[in-house]
């Protein structure tokens, strides 16, 4: 019996990719695993969800919908909870997350809990990039974890561990990855850094990680990690 795999993707406002990057996935898995998506739709003010519907008719796809906004966060953990698969490869689904790069995270799977993207040519706005660079050096002092890029949404992960880390009150919204990474840490998995290419964003911007709301998300992500390593 082969293992399986479930693809998780929170989505809002990508009525314009999801057309593109479902396809073009199927298209690299090519057969080779036994795979569906789960897409945690949160609030969309587009026609995002007609678009899933739409791609349901083709593609195995599982669907979360939400008529408000709950958060990235909370988006995630929902779909975590739905998961059933041998593995669960997050990724997110406004087309920065290379469809080429699954097949190299199912081909390095056996080598740690835990395999984590490594954008080695990440496409962002510097000052993201330099944020992320602050951000990971406070990181690293607080919870010493073997990542080179926890930051990233890219990760792939054994049932064991999603299933240990489905039901927790996120003290990081608008850092998810950050706060999934060190408490699989705490407790005791192991990780794997896989460098991969990292796609431009194809349509749209970054709305959390906006330049204006940089320093409230730094100030939350902070505290986060404070409450996560001295009260989690």
């Amino acid at each position: 019996m082969r293992e399986t795999l479930e693809i998780l993707m929170p989505t809002h406002n990508e009525a314009k990719i999801l057309p593109l990057i479902i396809p073009a996935i199927d298209k690299n898995i090519n057969n080779q695993i036994d795979y569906s998506f789960i897409i945690c739709e949160d609030g969309s003010t587009d026609n995002t969800l007609d678009v899933i519907n739409e791609l349901k008719k083709k593609y195995p796809i599982k669907l979360i919908t939400s008529k408000n906004k709950k958060g990235y966060s909370v988006a995630v953990l929902d779909g975590i909870k739905l998961a059933k698969a041998d593995y669960l490869l997050f990724m997110d689904s406004d087309g920065q997350s290379n469809p080429i790069e699954v097949m190299n995270f199912w081909n390095n799977r056996k080598k740690a809990n835990i395999i984590n993207g490594n954008r080695t040519n990440r496409n962002d706005f510097m000052y993201r990039k330099i944020y992320s660079k602050i951000a990971y050096i406070i990181y690293k002092f607080l919870f010493s974890v073997a990542i080179k890029d926890p930051s990233y949404a890219y990760v792939l992960t054994e049932k064991k561990v999603y299933s240990n880390l489905s039901n927790f009150e996120p003290q990081m919204p608008d850092g998810f990855f950050w706060e999934f990474n060190a408490r699989a840490s705490k407790k005791g998995f192991n990780f794997f850094n896989l460098d991969i290419i990292h796609q431009k964003r194809l349509y749209g911007i970054t709305r959390i990680y906006s330049f204006k709301n940089l320093p409230k998300v730094s100030y939350n992500n902070f505290l986060g990690m404070l409450k996560i390593k001295f009260f989690s």
